[in-house]
């Protein structure tokens, strides 16, 4: 078996074993390492490929992502509201620079409304407005570039 075989099996394995939220708020978990263990050269080589950190709801509040040496690649910062709804979503490179920032707006019955990134200079980049029936069923997205141009619609459609 190649060593690229191993990488792929561990990877999918630790991957099926992730904690879900519930788990993650039953145990009480506060944190979560992923380590992959590859085998170069006839020796085992241990390294990290990511880390999440949660909080007592058992939201993802900060992921660390690492290359293939182990380095940290990425770094995103999770920011919720009390009714668990994502807010913020703020993306870091490896030398802890913004890349990007995302946030986001709820209605008053926690139905996602807005979607707004803003680049590494805190500059409005795109925006998405939804629109919902009296049911919650989201019918279209408007995606808005910086400018408030409009660039793209979507509209869905559920068949009863």
């Amino acid at each position: 078996m190649s060593n690229s075989s191993i990488f792929v099996a561990l990877l999918s394995i630790s991957v099926g074993w992730a904690q879900s939220k519930k788990e993650v708020k039953k145990y009480d978990i506060v944190s979560t390492t992923e380590t992959i263990v590859e085998v170069v050269d006839g020796k085992e080589v241990t390294r990290n490929n990511s880390y999440k950190k949660f909080d007592k709801d058992g939201n993802v509040i900060e992921e660390v992502k690492y290359d293939n040496y182990g380095k940290i690649e990425e770094r995103i910062v999770r920011i919720f509201d009390k009714f668990d709804n994502k807010t913020q979503e703020i993306t870091f490179d490896a030398t802890n620079h913004q890349l990007k920032r995302e946030v986001y707006k709820y209605n008053e019955l926690g139905e996602k409304i807005e979607e707004s990134e803003f680049n590494s200079k805190n500059q409005l980049v795109s925006r998405a407005v939804f629109v919902a029936d009296r049911r919650g069923l989201k019918l279209e997205k408007k995606t808005y570039d910086g400018k408030g141009k409009l660039i793209q619609t979507k509209k869905y459609r559920y068949d009863d």
